[in-house]
């Protein structure tokens, strides 16, 4: 399947300059010129200024990722694509809106808010997010609960919060309260985001690697995506029609009892794309926007070997084809899940498992 390009999440533009003549012929143009298109979206273009203006290029405007991230080239410089950058914030306001928190204290004295930082909190079993979003940024830190298995990314410098929420805005759909307080703390212009998830849009993928849930329907005999919120102003805006090809969600609103107990009841809206045709496109979904939570990107990359198999759930117990189909979904639902033996179809396949 070629797993070294299933897994890569980025396509690298590099220049080889030990041969000298496209690199000075490109750093001589650059000089002597006031100013070079290098991308253009559309009607919008983004300035590379010379250094005749004593102006220093953006980091906002070009990612440069360092010569040994780019293997077969040597003394290279790679430029991440602009469409790059904007698939991470896309993904970002994702995880932002998942299990993101704008943290806003009042002064008991002035009165006057203030944006203390902005934090995710994420289970151990999933920091390899919090170490992509460090990574990429090359801010915050990350600290661990000693007594809970959970970390959390944390930002607390106000340059660096600024940043962030100019990045964010007009991508934020759910936690838009804090958000809209955060920017007029700083006085930045709220902008309001576009609730019609488009196609292969990132945010998607941000909220199932935090909020979503990649799982193995047994009476359905298929692998579905799913995400639930409580119903309020903003999840009842949120449009995933359009989001993966040929699929579409169904959505449900239902009352649900609290977790801590008692009598305080809460209305949740779920969207299930859970139909068998939508498997393959789940799956096409995910291989151009990847997961970062190794479990649910597992999950998600067996659907294509689920497909082959799915019909064997029928055959003779004790056929090879049955034995074949009972591994397949141990190993699913197995996979970094402690849990995993509480599932309730697990003990139907256990007759096979090793």
């Amino acid at each position: 399947m070629g797993l070294n390009n299933l897994f890569s999440i980025y396509n690298y533009y590099a220049t080889d300059y030990m041969l000298g003549t496209i690199f000075h012929f490109g750093l001589y143009y650059l000089l002597f010129i006031n100013a070079f298109y290098l991308y253009k979206d559309g009607s919008k273009y983004i300035l590379l200024n010379s250094q005749k203006d004593n102006t220093t290029i953006s980091n906002s405007l070009i990612s440069i990722q360092s010569a040994e991230n780019c293997k077969g080239f040597s003394e290279t410089i790679c430029q991440l694509p602009e469409i790059e950058n904007n698939k991470f914030w896309n993904w970002f306001a994702g995880i932002i809106d998942g299990d993101g928190n704008f943290d806003i204290r009042i002064d008991p004295i002035s009165k006057k808010k203030s944006l203390k930082q902005i934090r995710i909190k994420l289970h151990n079993r999933d920091i390899r997010i919090l170490t992509r979003i460090q990574n990429y940024l090359h801010l915050g830190r990350i600290r661990s609960d000693k007594n809970k298995p959970y970390s959390i990314f944390i930002v607390s410098d106000k340059e660096n919060m600024i940043y962030l929420l100019n990045h964010l805005n007009g991508l934020i759909r759910l936690k838009v309260p804090n958000f809209k307080e955060a920017c007029h703390i700083y006085n930045i212009m709220y902008k309001e985001a576009n609730y019609n998830i488009e196609l292969y849009d990132p945010y998607y993928s941000g909220l199932i690697d935090t909020d979503g849930s990649i799982v193995y329907n047994y009476s359905g005999n298929r692998i579905e995506c799913n995400l639930e919120f409580k119903y309020n102003e903003y999840t009842s805006k949120l449009n995933f029609n359009n989001t993966i090809k040929n699929s579409k969600p169904f959505i449900i609103i239902r009352k649900k009892a609290s977790k801590k107990g008692g009598s305080q009841n809460f209305t949740s809206i779920a969207f299930k794309f859970q139909n068998v045709n939508d498997m393959l496109f789940i799956y096409d979904y995910f291989m151009k926007n990847r997961l970062y939570s190794d479990m649910k990107f597992y999950r998600v990359s067996k659907i294509k070997s689920f497909i082959e198999i799915r019909k064997y759930k029928t055959s003779t117990r004790n056929s090879l084809e049955h034995k074949i189909y009972s591994n397949f979904v141990i190993d699913f639902i197995k996979y970094e899940n402690p849990l995993w033996y509480k599932v309730p179809c697990v003990d139907k396949y256990l007759l096979y498992k090793e």
